[in-house]
């Protein structure tokens, strides 16, 4: 089985739940289109990995807002 490279991702979109200015930056080896828990702040949310790049080694991930 192929091993899957480990990417480093920024969340665009961090300022819609932790305020201006919140920088959320972590590493995975799931796939590009992969939904991944974290926690951050003590609040766990969902990010959406994708294959943009934001600059030469880091990629963009969205976090996922449920309706309530």
């Amino acid at each position: 089985m192929a091993v899957r490279p480990v990417r480093t991702y920024i969340v665009t979109n961090a300022s819609a739940i932790f305020g201006p200015g919140r920088r959320i930056e972590f590493r995975s080896s799931a796939p590009a289109g992969s939904v991944v828990p974290l926690n951050v702040d003590g609040r766990r949310v969902r990010a959406l990995l994708t294959d943009t790049p934001l600059d030469g080694r880091r990629r963009v991930a969205e976090l996922q807002f449920r309706p309530l």
